[in-house]
């Protein structure tokens, strides 16, 4: 139903109600199908649009109201909504800004936001192939790698509604990384966590853990509950493909808890559905692992059944029939039905279901044939339900879903086993097993790669760690005699963990070293100094340093040392330099050391140092080869 209104400040003005799914919309397009904006005429509903349309937006659906007399009231409290809503409940994503503030594609003034709409209410095979020649009209002509990754969201979007799920990873892995590179980090966490919902349908286990994991750090940073909302729903898809159903549970109600917390009636039932699904596949798993045992009264299953028998209850009681009929809630009613033993009611559900023809979406159509097979095979009529299992697993087949096509066969299998065909039985096995070991070498594989890749960044930063602790080695090491320099004793007595701990600095020197330089040279000196390094290397232990601290002079620094244990040091230093063969160096060689000692707190060594080489000043006047400290009883120096 189009009108062309007339001219407005954009050209033309052309009015369109559009109706798909229980959707009943008014489109505003300009010159060129521009899109203007659009109102939802069952919630009153408007798309964002920039200042400049909203006057002529508001006169367009006047004119065409009065025109057609149509006035339908919003709902009441219905909030109104700047993004757009996915019309599945499947992993969708949301354009979150105004429109007025969202570039065009360039030389083409397509917004992105309406046609991601548009991609999302594409459900026939006309309109997706529609929107995807659109969206490759529009790659070919995007500049920006922002803008790219939103329309690559867009195809993803359509590729969804196919249930062509490997295409949606590309697509979603694609968009991530460039987001990635522009640190746009809102449209990177809403990438990242479609990639990861749609590989793990397809098995892609080392992917969707890598996306997983980015999603769930970075939920950290977010306080958008929109964008909550829709992550934790797709994080409950990653945990609900890999079979942890009480996680998937946990990530659906907090996308629950968003959805109510932003008035979002639609998202709060797709959640509710998701839910109930979730927790009616976890009790059919605990109903085929309890066959043959008593485990029909396990506390868990009855659990789990109440908390569906709650979601389900919801969902019809606060589900307008639109929403009903665009998720096929009674198709999990149905199925709470015949998980507690009543076929036949779920049955006349399946079966009073007035809209059930009107489902198009592939996903939908091969859940509601799976439950159909469920109950027929419940009730006894074994062929039906074979035939119903039947178009489930065709329709499953064509999506590269690994999870759903296993749970088709096995409802197939369990059909023709029913039904006496155990050839066919016998045959679903077989694709079960097989397909069960592909994904199984598949998953393997990648942790295989995983373990491999993980060694390699193991490798690598401990070959980091070791550069990083050789380098800061090398900067505060001596290069002649091996022990530490100026920067160590900076680092060692500046530290805050030992500002309030006392120290003893010792300053040892060598004498009458000029004389040695001068008659034996300086290669006889520095190979002195290197002896020395050695020497003083041994002595000093932990919670201890030496440092050669310039020309012939080295200082120790002891933490939490008495005085008097230092002066023994100190004399055991001198002489154990006093004693050593200076021989073997040169035969006129002799060497003595002269030191001064000093204590305080850490936090003033730069001044005990100070008293320290006032000390070795005495030592030295005195005659050298000596070692002057403070008297503990007086504080007055005493030499030896």
């Amino acid at each position: 139903m189009r009108k062309r209104i007339g001219e407005g400040s954009t050209g033309r003005v052309l009015v369109e109600r559009r109706q798909h799914g229980g959707i009943d919309r008014l489109w505003v397009t300009g010159e060129g199908d521009r899109a203007i904006g659009w109102l939802d005429l069952d919630t009153g509903e408007r798309a964002p649009m920039s200042p400049a349309n909203v006057e002529l937006f508001e006169q367009a659906v006047a004119e065409w109201r009065s025109t057609h007399r149509e006035d339908k009231p919003s709902l009441d409290g219905f909030t109104r909504r700047l993004e757009v809503h996915a019309r599945d409940d499947g992993p969708g994503t949301d354009p979150r800004e105004p429109a007025g503030d969202r570039p065009a594609v360039a030389d083409t003034g397509v917004d992105i936001g309406v046609l991601f709409e548009r991609a999302s209410a594409a459900t026939s095979a006309e309109e997706q192939a529609s929107c995807l020649r659109e969206i490759e009209y529009l790659l070919a002509r995007a500049s920006g790698p922002v803008e790219r990754g939103r329309l690559l969201m867009c195809r993803a979007r359509v590729h969804s509604n196919r249930w062509e799920t490997a295409k949606v990873v590309e697509d979603a892995r694609a968009a991530e990384e460039l987001f990635e590179a522009e640190g746009d980090t809102a449209l990177l966490l809403d990438a990242a966590s479609l990639t990861a919902a749609h590989a793990s349908r397809i098995g892609a286990l080392s992917l969707a853990g890598d996306m997983a994991t980015k999603s769930i750090l970075g939920l950290d940073s977010v306080d958008d509950d929109r964008l909550i909302l829709e992550v934790t729903n797709r994080l409950g898809i990653v945990c609900y493909s890999f079979l942890n159903y009480d996680r998937a549970v946990e990530q659906l109600e907090l996308g629950l808890a968003a959805a109510e917390r932003c008035g979002d009636r639609i998202k709060v039932h797709r959640q509710l559905c998701n839910i109930a699904d979730a927790l009616l596949l976890a009790v059919g798993e605990d109903r085929v692992a309890a066959e043959g045992t008593d485990g029909q009264d396990d506390p868990r299953r009855h659990d789990r059944l109440d908390r569906a028998e709650r979601a389900v209850q919801r969902l019809l009681a606060e589900g307008t029939p639109e929403m009903q009929a665009r998720t096929g809630s009674w198709r999990l009613q149905a199925q709470l039905l015949v998980e507690t033993g009543h076929a036949q009611e779920a049955m006349q559900v399946l079966e009073g279901a007035t809209d059930a023809a009107s489902i198009v979406q592939v996903p939908q159509r091969a859940a509601l044939a799976l439950v159909q097979a469920r109950c027929l095979r419940a009730l006894g009529r074994t062929e039906e339900a074979v035939e119903a299992a039947g178009t489930a697993v065709e329709l499953a087949r064509e999506s590269g879903d690994d999870h759903e096509l296993l749970l088709t066969l096995e409802e197939r299998l369990a059909a023709r086993e029913a039904a006496g065909d155990l050839e066919g039985a016998l045959a679903d096995a077989r694709e079960v097993k097989r397909r069960m070991w592909s994904i199984h070498s598949r998953q393997t594989a990648q942790i295989v790669e995983e373990v491999w890749t993980r060694a390699g960044l193991e490798r690598e930063r401990r070959q980091l760690r070791t550069q990083t602790a050789a380098a800061m080695q090398s900067a505060e090491e001596d290069a002649l005699t091996g022990v530490g320099n100026r920067r160590l004793l900076e680092r060692f007595l500046d530290h805050p963990e030992v500002a309030s701990s006392a120290v003893v600095i010792a300053i040892a020197d060598v004498d009458h070293f000029k004389e040695i330089n001068d008659s034996l040279g300086h290669e006889i000196g520095d190979r002195v100094l290197m002896t020395l390094g050695r020497l003083f290397t041994a002595e000093v232990r932990a919670h201890q340093v030496v440092v050669r601290f310039g020309g012939d002079e080295f200082v120790f620094a002891l933490l939490d040392c008495e005085l008097e244990r230092a002066r023994l040091l100190a004399e055991r230093l001198r002489l154990k330099v006093a004693s050593h063969s200076w021989g073997d160096l040169d035969d006129r060689l002799r060497v003595t050391i002269s030191l001064g000692v000093a204590r305080g707190r850490a936090e003033a060594w730069r001044s005990i140092l100070v008293d320290a080489d006032r000390s070795l000043y005495v030592a030295k006047r005195g005659g050298r080869n000596k070692v002057v400290c403070p008297a503990p009883e007086t504080g007055s120096a005493s030499r030896r």
